[in-house]
């Protein structure tokens, strides 16, 4: 008997699986809407450079630590 996964969690992984599979953190900010965009990393410093920019000159845009 195999169990099925409701469309929700199969979506969460399937874009987790495609972050990380680009060669990204993906960690989730907290209040979501953002991923990390950095290389994996062993520090606790996340970024995603292309959300949460004020302007199409900023470096980087949501910045959190874990």
């Amino acid at each position: 008997m195999s169990r099925r996964r409701d469309t929700v969690t199969r979506a969460m992984e399937a874009a987790q699986s495609g972050g990380r599979a680009a060669g990204y953190c993906w960690l989730e900010h907290p209040g979501g809407r953002a991923h990390c965009t950095r290389p994996p990393h062993t520090d606790r410093q996340h970024v995603d450079y292309y959300n949460g920019r004020t302007s199409p000159t900023d470096a980087a845009g949501t910045e959190w630590f874990e």
